[in-house]
């Protein structure tokens, strides 16, 4: 009865070694494949970043506005204050502040 009780003890270890080993093999494939993921996303990222810096140069960005848009850089005659700004219907202060040019409606 020993003997059996034995055997039994070895086939339940050998058994249970057995799909504990596959079941390291089978992680240690996932965590393969998600190291080669991580890889190849963080190349994507090298990828965009590179790309991100050369359209946003501001050289190129100034020489695709004066091609594309006729547009020149600002000079300082351009730029005014906010005072300075005329405003359309001059409506005395009624403490709320309006957003639009838009004509108000009574």
């Amino acid at each position: 009865m020993a003997r059996f009780v034995l055997i039994m003890m070895f086939a339940a270890m050998a058994t249970g070694m057995f799909v504990i080993k596959n079941r390291v093999i089978g992680l240690e494939k996932e965590l393969a494949a998600v190291n080669a993921q991580i890889e190849s996303d963080q190349k994507a990222i090298h990828v965009l970043k590179a790309e991100w810096t050369y359209l946003n140069d501001p050289q190129r960005i100034r020489n695709l506005s004066e091609r594309h848009a006729k547009m020149k850089p600002i000079t300082g005659e351009q730029i005014i204050s906010f005072a300075a700004i005329p405003f359309k219907n001059k409506q005395p202060e009624t403490g709320l502040i309006r957003v639009s040019l838009a004509s108000v409606r009574e």
